[in-house]
């Protein structure tokens, strides 16, 4: 694939990186480079980074899908407190403002201070003198205060740097008048649209690629859509930003047919942007690369069961079909082959179960049953649980034909 449509980032040393360079990277691959990068190399390579993907970058990691995490926000906060105070403020200045201001409101309650009142408790006085703040958080005995405490209670006071009266200010006004789940609701609104622009869609736009469809319904409305007019797809976006996880060699579409260029380079668009949404759903985006690669291969494994049973019922060349099928609705094929096989096990054991005839099925036969009833086919909540072990159609095929024979013993033909 020509590098003006694709941009791979594979080890580069980051601090070596000027700003365009790393402008160039797909924010996964950035993301991921960090979290292994020495720790005394990452303030600098935050100050290169432009505030756009400053911002993106700190998105990645901030939210659990929804909900804005203020502790993992923190995390930046931390690594630029360690830079000098004035690089410190002007990164700080960098950030989502109504973030920065959604994390305070969770450490600090902002008031305005009034000298002849009497507080309670220990507040904070900011430099100004006009606003008290006070901690929401306990720490423990041990640490005094949390941790989330202090690099709150540092951030305001690096927001008052040198006189700074005008940011200080607006800053605790702004926490002040947090609402919480109205600015939340806004902010996720804002990081789901930076995020769109480095190619990452929304968890409710990615959840789609894992909707169930009857698999030979499916099947059936994918090969009539060959030689349809309203269904050819057009060329995308060659300018997509496409990680390197994401990224499935020339090498695997060549085994399969031998493709057009043309047609070649719409597929690895295509499918990155597949398997980008698989990312996002599997709530990997800010895990290492350990985890990524691993959701990345069983997705792929999803995407091979679908064209493998498409490719044995299609009369036209595969080259001509997949003008026209979107690799979405192959993957949801191969995903909800998974699901019927999973739901079938599930009624065969609920009827062994109601029948009280445990004797119906053997020990390995009620092994088989248990695997297949164990694992989650859409997506694994730990990297512990095992994802459905059917690497190729045939094997698939062997499964269907043993739950066909327990069928028959629960239920003999006539």
């Amino acid at each position: 694939m020509p590098d003006n449509l694709l941009t791979i980032h594979q080890g580069t040393e980051l601090s070596l990186l000027n700003t365009e360079q790393l402008d160039k990277l797909p924010v996964i691959d950035l993301h991921t480079s960090l979290l292994v990068e020495d720790a005394e190399r990452i303030p600098s390579i935050i100050k290169n980074l432009s505030t756009e993907k400053l911002l993106a970058v700190v998105d990645l990691s901030s939210w659990d899908k929804d909900k804005f995490s203020p502790a993992d926000f923190a995390i930046w906060l931390k690594v630029i407190l360690t830079m000098e105070p004035k690089e410190a403020l002007g990164e700080i200045m960098r950030l989502d403002h109504q973030e920065l201001a959604l994390f305070l409101s969770t450490v600090f309650d902002v008031k305005w201070y009034d000298p002849d009142q009497i507080y309670d408790g220990n507040p904070i006085l900011t430099p100004d003198n006009v606003f008290l703040l006070f901690p929401k958080l306990e720490g423990t005995e041990e640490e005094g205060e949390s941790e989330l405490n202090r690099i709150a209670d540092q951030v305001i006071d690096i927001a008052y740097l040198d006189g700074n009266l005008q940011f200080g200010r607006q800053l605790c006004i702004d926490t002040m008048n947090v609402a919480y789940s109205l600015n939340e609701e806004e902010c996720y609104a804002t990081k789901n649209a930076r995020l769109a622009d480095e190619g990452l869609p929304t968890y409710i736009e990615a959840l789609e690629l894992f909707y169930f469809e009857d698999p030979s319904k499916l099947l059936r409305k994918i090969i009539k859509m060959s030689g349809d007019a309203q269904h050819k797809k057009s060329s995308p976006d060659h300018d997509y930003i496409i990680s390197s996880f994401t990224v499935v060699p020339k090498a695997y579409w060549d085994s399969i047919f031998n493709f057009s260029d043309q047609l070649l380079h719409d597929l690895q668009i295509e499918l990155s942007a597949l398997l980008t949404a698989s990312i996002v759903v599997n709530n990997v985006v800010d895990k290492d690369s350990k985890h990524i690669s691993e959701v990345i291969d069983r997705s792929k494994s999803y995407f091979n069961l679908g064209l493998e049973l498409i490719r044995e019922n299609i009369s036209v060349s595969l080259e001509e079909l997949l003008g026209y099928a979107k690799l979405r609705d192959i993957f949801r094929l191969g995903f909800s082959l998974l699901v019927d096989i999973k739901r079938n096990a599930g009624n065969l054991k609920a009827a062994v179960t109601a029948l009280n005839r445990p004797d119906i099925i053997g020990p390995d036969e009620k092994e088989f049953l248990d695997h297949l009833l164990g694992t989650i086919p859409m997506f694994q909540k730990t990297i512990d649980a095992q994802p459905v072990a059917f690497e190729k159609l045939e094997q698939l095929k062997e499964a269907r034909k043993m739950l066909s024979a327990i069928a028959e013993r629960i239920v003999p033909k006539k």
